[in-house]
């Protein structure tokens, strides 16, 4: 090959293929190397896209572009058995170019070239992840990658100069895909950058010709699905748990309703990832609850709790306002600390509400808090710029979908605790006081 060497564009027409590519498929290769030119902190490129609008196809294109003119690259694939498909395309690809009048060696998961380029496949693993070294990484079904994986692989690029991250992945929310998506669209918008790709399958016009599969499909599939395979919407599997909730600034006719209404609130313990607080108001019809506080009270065992942690806590069951602890089991020592604290510390106010409850391990009594808001159509509302935290866990909560009954799905590892904090605000013990209060009964 000489001279200089083809854009991806033409190396894209060049190709022996049966077909010709779309216009957008173009486009969106252009616009992923284009991130080459930009800062080394914002090389990081984020293709979502309709389920077979040819992301893997064409995101290896590039991957063997690159490694053709002298890069070395990794192509992670989530699960071992999302290898195939890559390896398939890599073999076909440099057959049907002038790739294969470079090749230096040829397996089935990797190319080495005559430059001194190479293109390697893996499963992401820890394992595979920790060791080797490149120019460039594809991550393949982000959606599917374990996270811990994943930051395992944060050393690759460490001596590159090009250091260049394609995502490719059908979206799905509650993942490392759906993390990095938000961190790069707000790259996006600060860097005012084209640092994404969202194409849905009237976007592509290979799938788009197939308009009437695609609007029977929209009948038969439940709505999370299609929007997540079709649509490049982040869905959480099984639907979310919380649908009637708004995220927005809180109108004026809110604020009124709320004002003159006591403050509920929730204490959920944690030692090792916080203490959480959250409340907020019901409306005067108990139809609304309005967030009004997600506080995080700092870390420690019982033993290590201090008064001004104390104090956080028990300035939200005075004055009227009413607050609920979770206790029993491991929880048992921080309520114990709270009624010691209570006989030594003065805090001035005759009307003191604190409630205390019990949850069961297998989560019944949380279920009973969701189902309350579900069954009676209560609408949340929580500002996602001023309560980012809880926001985002309402917005994630999920059903666990490997449990015969119903039950809100827990990760063990990464427990939303703002959300435990904001269903004992809502809970039972909290709400009769104000059903009372209000002259309704259930």
């Amino acid at each position: 090959m000489n001279g200089d060497p083809p854009t991806i564009r033409d190396f894209m027409l060049s190709l022996d293929y049966p077909f010709e590519f779309d216009e957008v498929q173009l486009r969106v290769a252009e616009k992923k190397l284009a991130i080459a030119a930009l800062p080394f902190s914002i090389r990081e490129f984020h293709d979502i896209r309709a389920r077979g609008g040819s992301k893997t196809f064409d995101t290896m294109i590039i991957a063997l572009y690159l490694a053709s003119l002298g890069f070395e690259g990794i192509w992670f694939a989530a699960l071992a058995k999302q290898m195939e498909q890559p390896k398939k395309y890599l073999k076909k690809i440099v057959e049907r170019s002038y790739l294969k009048y470079l090749i230096s060696d040829l397996m089935k998961e990797s190319v080495i070239f005559q430059t001194g380029g190479e293109l390697r496949i893996y499963n992401l693993t820890e394992d595979n992840a920790r060791s080797p070294r490149a120019d460039f990484i594809i991550y393949d079904e982000l959606a599917r990658a374990d996270p811990d994986a994943y930051n395992a692989a944060s050393s690759i690029l460490s001596v590159t100069q090009l250091g260049l991250i394609i995502n490719i992945s059908t979206p799905c929310k509650t993942t490392i895909e759906e993390q990095r998506y938000e961190i790069i669209k707000r790259r996006e918008i600060h860097h005012n950058e084209v640092l994404t790709s969202e194409l849905w399958w009237n976007d592509i016009s290979f799938l788009a010709r197939k308009k009437e599969w695609y609007e029977e499909q929209k009948k038969i599939l439940p709505g999370w699905y299609f929007r997540q395979e079709h649509e490049c919407s982040h869905e959480l599997p099984m639907g979310a748990v919380f649908q009637n909730v708004n995220y927005g600034e809180y109108p004026d006719w809110l604020m009124e309703d709320i004002k003159n209404q006591w403050l509920c609130s929730g204490v959920d313990w944690n030692p090792v990832a916080g203490h959480w607080v959250a409340g907020g108001k019901w409306t005067k019809d108990l139809r609304n609850f309005v967030v009004l506080e997600e506080h995080d009270i700092g870390q420690g065992y019982a033993v290590d709790m201090n008064i001004e942690q104390f104090h956080v806590i028990a300035l939200r069951g005075v004055n009227g306002d009413h607050l609920t602890m979770e206790e029993g089991g491991i929880n048992e020592e921080y309520t114990k600390w709270f009624k010691k604290m209570q006989d030594v510390v003065n805090l001035g106010y005759p009307e003191q509400n604190y409630h205390y409850e019990e949850w069961d391990s297998a989560g019944l009594n949380k279920l009973q808090a969701v189902t309350y808001i579900i069954q009676n159509g209560i609408t949340i509302w929580v500002d996602k710029v001023r309560f980012p935290n809880l926001a985002k866990m309402i917005e994630d909560c999920q059903w666990d979908p490997d449990s015969p009954e119903p039950k809100i799905k827990k990760d063990a590892s990464n427990s939303p605790h703002a959300l435990d904090a904001f269903l004992h605000a809502i809970s039972k013990r909290n709400r009769n006081v104000a059903e009372v209060e209000m002259g309704r009964f259930y």
